[in-house]
């Protein structure tokens, strides 16, 4: 019975299947290896125990082979009879081809050749293939090439012997193979294995512990990365899947860290690579859901934070019964939070185990020279059985004198050795100056990049990188992985660290290095950055908001270093350090620098994707070599250059609003590259450039660019140009200038008028691309006008004319200019003809025609031509395609050819149906020619790929394979090619892989990608070239040997067994009988639910076998064999008579099933003509030579009855079970028909939920609709309302500016009023007082 996977939707489902044949080993040695292997835990498949209910048997068995990451076959004696095992056998084959699949054969007491050969059973149960699959041989010949591929695997032999012994090698070989791949654990892993079984002892599963969680801790570089190593390959292979996940705390500080590890579990565990969780909160269910049921190992290493652990192993629940967690981290209280209640605590080495790892870093060997034994003691000693300090010492004393060991042990004296970093801080104090700048420098800021980017960023601070960075390997403080990043242990990463910390413990402004979130967040913020501080590296968690203020950067002025990756800053700087060697600010928050800001040191600066608009020109910028302002949207004009005169790399790529560059970058001397691609607004470039030392220029998409600019001088170094899809109407004339010039690409210059007349002489000139510029063509009937004295491009050996119009006329003048190409490219053109005098050309060999609709003839090729392709050239004719694929152009030329056709040519020596052909080779590989034909369903209207493999005696040959990409196709297409065109297989690297025998060769054509469905290898062939016809066969060479008889008489005596006799057409009804019942199975499924319940016993049906058997012989008569052997007393025969008599009665002992192998076939049929034709005189009775007779008349039919009822209980077994099967799947189909139906019914109740959802919002919609609409309507009113206001506004600024025109007149004649008031006012108060007095007077006169 098959194990049950925990999982079937990633992976392997199954560990091995064991293909075998029921009837020879099910009971004995296939039923005690299955036992073995589930005793060790291996998930082993067995044929009918296991399969999923309701599938037929056929399907299921080929899926479990295809989930199955081993298969065993069990060759026995009746392998080859069953046609289930030759299909399983063929479908093994292929997963060990295409999926990777191990397999291990074998070989129960039958010898490897006669599996190989087909000899003896195997040979006559192919015999019996080939007759009743005579309508259908290609399917034998499969099932013998698979049976010669399986022999030739490596496996095991039993013809002698235990079979548990041999059943343990298998189990361990199994169990080995099973794991893994081994992880590498330490250069010298001393002290390993003690501490190593005490972590496994805490693996023991408690009473009512489903999960084991175990959690490893202690400080940095005492060794707990490498005990939890050494662990998963202990036991990685015991569980269903396992996961390493390494420098957690490392990558989880990396943008979106925590979602990428998850990401990373899950393949590792699952298999499922392609799943993007995009934050962690959406992958902690997803996990939980994929591995509840899982019995995994998850290793989870240098754990700092519980927000790691909450997001990458949640809690027990997460994972299926049996699995294992363990978590390594340098905070024991980590721990206890996440309650994990088994730890382990890693102890320093004990002094012996310190002494033996220093010695084996100080001395490559065990234990040191006896001069060297005391001083070794003492380092040990104070090392203090830390690993990484044994090992940083030992690397640094290697190869020193006593003498100097004495001096380094004299200074580490001086330092506590409880302090780990005080033993690595003695490494870096022995550095020199410009080695421990840099080492701190990546300390703080560069562990983990590239090693060029470092490089460039520390030679812009003065150092010496190159140097500097190969003492620091040599001194084991940093090391440079396989993707060319610089790595550093995080022990050796603090100890930097905590050299700049020690600066200033308690003031991070008065530090020389600030790279730690919150204290760059401090400095920042509080403005505490002081003179001291030379580099800061700003790369902030998200909820960090900085505000600038005007003095954020003014203390820093002695800052070289300025870093920013990731911050959320707000405001612009106001000041900058002007000692700045590296400003790298992406997302730059202001539009200018500060007006204060003159960095004459300045040498990288690296503004992309800001919001950078440089409106004034760069003043006293002598130093800068690289200015990157690639990406910043904002940036429209990029002003005077001049005052950058050093400058060697200017990157202007994607600036979408950039309108002018300003002459002077014309004249950058040091300018070595120009880029300015996809600046679609660029208008205005330098009219005229003299930039000596420049090497490439690309203005690739410029759209708005219509003059190239004049070349004033000599540019001898410019190399590259590439104006692709640019508005340019015309090249100057000055461009003759470029002598230097090798590449000039113009594809879609849609406004190119024409080519410069002078192109002639750019003397190196190697590749021109004028790819989808038709209107070129005025340039070639230039050419053409001016006849022999057109110029021509001797230099180019590369021009692209794709889709440029081209006419046939075109071509010869094109042929005429260009007289040394190697490489042309005509595709996509409307020509009809190819020129005759192309085949002059000498030089010419590769020549691309692809998708020409109009070529119809090819009539000559040039002498060296190897590559052309005339893909979808639809209407080509017949006597072209049959001049590129006829076996007079592949004997003159190696030619690789792709062209419209849908067979293999008649001269190949063999043709395949489908992608895959084999041929055998002796001593030395041959020249051959390939040929692939690609059958297309419809129309392929996008490119696709494919790859040709090959494999000798079953090996893949990694990296001979043949990547191939192909254009869109529309019908289907011939792929021919010389193997030698190919520059891999020159020197023919074959003939290293062959033996001296007989070597099969495979070859195949498989696709890259599943994404090309209607595009298939209908054919494939080769030819051999006339030289090695002798040393290829198409036929396999060991079995044209086996075909030789072994006796005159033996090819007849099989004959007879394979002839179509009665026997034969009764097994052959019977047969047809059962598949016949099988297709009425469906109608017949309740009645055999009803009345099968269960099968019989195993026991039972073995009996009821035997039964048949015995009805199946014809007994003997009277004379039965005992009494053969009681009359063996009275017969005294010759010595030659009684040897064939004692043979004949060792075969009547034998189980008869003995009888069938051909040897003892043919050895018994010559002894009973032997006996049938001794007389009285022999000593032989007539009684006696009756039973002889009667035997040998019997024993053919006896023959073919027993292999008759074989084949029967093995079909009526197999429809007896699926009998059962059928039975079982309906009462699944029930159970899944209720399930189905109770998910139904909460769906509908979901739904139901739901429409009442979506009728309260479309409520809500239609509310929030009304009050749009009165709003709306407020809105117009409100606009009416302010246009009246407005109107009357404008009145009345009218009349008060009519009335501010009278009032210098208005006040002139107020004050007047006012004066005559005041006059008339005097007057009057005059007058009343004279009236006054006077009526003084007139009173008194009254």
């Amino acid at each position: 019975m098959a194990m049950k996977s925990f999982s079937y939707a990633q992976g392997w489902t199954y560990d091995v299947f064991l293909s075998f044949r029921g009837t020879d080993t099910r009971r004995s040695f296939t039923g005690f290896l299955y036992h073995a292997l589930c005793q060790k835990g291996i998930n082993a498949f067995i044929d009918d125990e296991e399969l999923k209910r309701g599938e037929e048997i056929s399907p299921s068995l080929l899926k479990a082979i295809e989930e199955s990451r081993i298969s065993i076959i069990i060759f026995s004696e009746n392998y080859a009879s069953s046609t289930w095992c030759l299909e399983e056998l063929v479908k093994i084959l292929d997963c060990m081809k295409f999926k990777g699949q191990l397999v291990l054969p074998v070989f129960h007491y039958v010898d490897p050749s006669v599996v190989r050969h087909q000899k003896g059973s195997f040979g006559v149960a192919m015999a019996k293939h080939e007759d009743r699959f005579k309508n259908n041989m290609e399917k034998v010949q499969k099932w013998k090439l698979a049976l010669f591929k399986a022999a030739n695997l490596s496996g095991w032999s039993l013809d002698y012997g235990y079979e548990f012994e041999l059943i343990q090698k298998i189990v361990e070989e199994v169990s080995g193979k099973l794991n893994q791949t081994l992880m590498h654990i330490a250069d010298y892993p001393v002290g390993l294995d003690t501490r190593l079984s005490e972590v496994n002892s805490l693996l023991h599963m408690e009473p009512g512990e489903h999960i084991r969680m175990i959690g490893i801790y202690g400080f940095g570089g005492i060794g707990k990365t490498t005990i939890v190593r050494a662990l998963f390959n202990l036991i990685a292979n015991q569980l269903d899947a396992a996961c390493f996940l390494a420098d957690i705390r490392e990558s989880s500080n990396q943008p979106k860290g925590l979602v990428q590890l998850q990401e990373a579990l899950l393949f590792d565990l699952v298999g499922d690579k392609k799943i993007k969780l995009g934050n962690i909160y959406k992958g902690i269910p997803i996990l939980k859901k994929r591995l509840c049921c899982k019995k995994i190992l998850l290793i989870l290493d240098d754990v700092d934070k519980l927000e790691q652990l909450q997001a990458l192993a949640g809690g027990r629940d997460w994972f299926g019964a049996g699995s294992v967690i363990v978590i390594t981290t340098r905070d024991k209280h980590l721990l206890a939070t996440h309650q994990v209640e088994k730890t382990y605590e890693v102890k320093k080495l004990r002094h012996s185990e310190a002494f033996e790892l220093f010695s084996w870093n100080a001395f490559k060997r065990k234990s040191p020279d006896s001069s060297y034994f005391e001083i070794s003691h003492r380092v040990a000693l104070y090392a203090e059985g830390l690993p990484l300090a044994l090992k940083v010492m030992g690397s640094n004393l290697y190869g020193k004198t006593v003498e100097e060991w004495q001096d380094a042990l004299d200074k580490y004296e001086k330092i506590p050795n409880k302090e780990v970093q005080h033993v690595l801080r003695v490494t870096y104090d022995n550095l020199e100056e410009n080695e421990r700048e840099i080492f701190l420098d990546i300390a703080c800021f560069f562990k983990g990049e590239t090693i060029e980017y470092v490089e460039k960023t520390l030679k812009a601070c003065g150092f010496y990188p190159k140097f500097g960075i190969s003492v620091l390997i040599d001194r084991s403080l940093i090391t440079i992985d396989e993707y060319n990043r610089l790595r550093m242990h995080d022990l050796i990463q603090d100890m930097g660290r905590e050299v700049v910390r020690e600066d200033s413990p308690l003031e991070p402004g008065n530090r020389s290095r600030i790279w730690h979130p919150e204290d760059v967040f401090e400095v920042l913020t509080q403005n505490t950055g002081s003179s001291k501080i030379q580099g800061m590296m700003v790369d902030l968690p998200d909820h960090y908001m900085v505000h600038l203020t005007a003095s954020t950067f003014k203390r820093m002025r002695n800052m070289k270093i300025l870093i920013v990756k990731n911050a959320h800053i707000f405001g612009s700087p106001q000041h900058l350090p002007n000692n700045l060697r590296l400003l790298d600010w992406i997302e730059y928050p202001s539009s200018s620098l500060p007006s204060n800001f003159h960095p004459r040191k300045l040498v990288v600066l690296n503004l992309s994707r800001s919001c950078f608009t440089m409106q004034e020109p760069f003043k006293y910028w002598d130093s800068l070599t690289s200015m990157d302002l690639s990406h910043c949207d904002h940036l429209t004009k990029l002003p005077d250059m001049s005052g950058v005169p050093n400058l060697t790399e200017l990157n202007l790529d994607y600036c979408a609003n950039l309108e002018e560059v300003h002459d002077s970058v014309g004249f950058l001397d040091k300018l070595v590259e120009l880029r300015a691609s996809g600046c679609t607004k660029l208008r205005e470039f330098p009219h005229v450039i003299r930039l000596p030392s420049l090497k490439n220029l690309i203005l690739i998409w410029c759209s708005s660019i219509q003059r190239f600019p004049d070349i004033l001088g000599k540019m001898e170094n410019l190399v590259t140009i590439s104006i692709e899809s640019s508005g340019i109407e015309k090249l100057p004339v000055s461009i003759g200038n470029l002598s230097g010039l090798q590449e000039l690409c113009m594809t879609s210059c849609l406004s190119l008028k024409e080519l410069p007349k002078n192109l002639d002489m750019l003397q190196n000139l190697r590749n021109l691309e004028i790819e989808g510029c038709p209107q070129l063509r005025n340039s070639l009937k230039k050419l053409k006008d001016m006849g022999q004295h057109s110029p021509t491009f001797h230099n180019v050996d590369s021009l692209n004319l794709e889709n440029c119009g081209l006419l046939d006329e075109d071509l010869p003048i094109i042929l005429h200019s260009f007289p040394k190409l190697t490489s042309l490219d005509l595709s996509r053109n409307k020509f009809v003809m190819l020129p005759l005098c192309i085949q002059e050309f000498l030089y010419l060999q590769l020549l691309h025609l692809h998708d020409c609709k109009f070529l119809q003839e090819i009539p000559s090729l040039p002498p060296n031509l190897r590559f052309i392709n005339a893909s979808s050239c639809t209407s080509l004719n017949a006597k072209s395609s049959n001049l590129l694929l006829s076996q007079e152009t592949f004997q003159e030329r190696e030619l690789h050819v792709r062209v419209p056709g849908a067979s293999i040519p008649k001269w190949f020596d063999l043709c395949n149906k489908g992608e895959y052909m084999t041929f055998w080779v002796h001593e030395k590989f041959p020249v051959v020619a390939l040929c692939f034909v690609f059958a297309v369903e419809g129309e392929m209207n996008k490119a696709f790929s494919y790859e040709v493999r090959f494999f000798i005696d079953g090996e893949e040959l990694f990296g001979l394979e043949i990547p191939t990409s192909f254009s869109k196709m529309v019908t289907d297409h011939i792929w021919l090619f010389d193997l030698r065109t190919l520059s891999s297989f020159q020197g023919n690297p074959f003939d290293s892989y062959l033996g001296d025998n007989w070597n099969q060769v495979e070859i195949s054509c498989d696709k890259m990608s599943e994404e090309v469905p209607n595009v298939t290898v209908s054919f494939c062939g080769i030819h051999v070239s006339k030289q090695g016809e002798n040393s290829v066969r198409f036929t396999d060479p060991y079995l044209d040997f086996d075909s030789i008889p072994e006796s005159d008489n033996s090819e007849t005596e099989w004959k007879i067994l394979t002839s179509n006799d009665k026997s034969v057409e009764d097994f052959q009804d019977f047969k047809d009988h059962l598949e016949a019942c099988e297709t009425e199975d469906s109608k017949m499924l309740d009645f055999w639910g009803n009345e099968i319940k269960t099968t019989q016993d195993d026991d039972e049906m073995e009996a009821f076998y035997a039964s048949l058997d015995a009805e199946t012989f014809v007994p003997l008569p009277s004379k039965d064999i005992k009494s053969v052997s009681e009359l063996k007393t009275y017969i005294k025969p010759s010595e030659e008579i009684q040897k064939a008599w004692k043979t004949f009665q060792e075969f009547l002992t034998k189980d008869f099933s003995e009888m069938l192998e051909p040897k003892n076939y043919n050895t018994m049929k010559a002894t009973l003509d032997c006996l049938s034709g001794l007389s009285a005189d022999d000593g032989v009775s007539v009684e006696m030579r009756s039973v002889i007779i009667e035997v040998s008349r019997e024993f053919t039919h006896w023959s073919w009855d027993y292999s008759n009822a074989s084949k029967k209980m093995e079909i009526t077994r197999a429809s007896m079970l699926k009998v059962h099967e059928i039975a079982e799947g309906l009462e699944a189909n029930k159970s899944h028909f209720k399930e189905v139906m109770t998910m139904k019914s909460e769906l509908q109740s979901q739904l139901a939920y739901l429409e009442e959802r979506k009728k309260e919002l479309e409520d809500q919609i239609n509310a929030i609709k009304s009050d749009i609409n009165a709003f709306e309507s407020a809105n117009k009113i409100g606009t009416k309302r302010k246009r009246e206001i407005f109107e009357e506004g404008k009145l009345l600024k009218a009349q008060r500016d009519e009335l501010r025109e009278q009032l210098p007149c208005l006040r002139d004649d107020c004050s007047l009023a006012e004066q005559i008031q005041t006059n008339i006012n005097t007057e009057w108060s005059k007058l009343g007082e004279k009236i006054k007095n006077k009526s003084k007077y007139f009173l008194c006169e009254i």
